[in-house]
């Protein structure tokens, strides 16, 4: 499962900070960890978070996670997201993990994620072939 770190201003005061429990509020800098999912499963899962109470970059596998849509912030306003993401590579690694994080444009972003479906399809399509071989070996099996 692919993931990565989204970058935006929230569209509405809707959406909760998982970290806190309080809304978001609108034109607000937000930060999502973003869980893509394979095609026909449903969407991509968002985990929306203030600025300041994001406390890690890292995936659950403990890769470094790209950060995707800086460039359609503010100036100032992605000078605080790096100074953030400097604080906790800062605070939370040690010299041994620590990485440079990506800041990818959208389009950087968007190529990234069509080859991430393509490929999620292709191995969909070969474990659905997979398991149609199991099935005709288990029915010769049984004759």
């Amino acid at each position: 499962m692919k993931q990565y770190i989204e970058v935006g201003y929230a569209l509405s005061n809707r959406v909760k900070c998982q970290s806190c429990l309080q809304n978001i509020v609108k034109d607000d800098i937000r930060i999502g960890h973003v869980l893509t999912r394979p095609p026909g499963f449903g969407f991509d899962k968002k985990i929306w978070y203030h600025l300041l109470c994001l406390t890690s970059i890292k995936g659950d596998r403990n890769q470094d996670l790209d950060i995707v849509n800086i460039h359609s912030l503010k100036e100032g306003d992605q000078q605080k997201v790096k100074q953030k993401v400097d604080q906790i590579k800062k605070s939370s690694y040690q010299k041994k993990d620590q990485k440079e994080v990506k800041y990818l444009s959208k389009q950087e972003h968007f190529q990234n994620y069509v080859k991430i479906q393509k490929d999620l399809h292709f191995n969909q399509k070969l474990r659905q072939q997979a398991m149609f071989f199991q099935k005709m070996d288990q029915t010769d099996e049984q004759w």
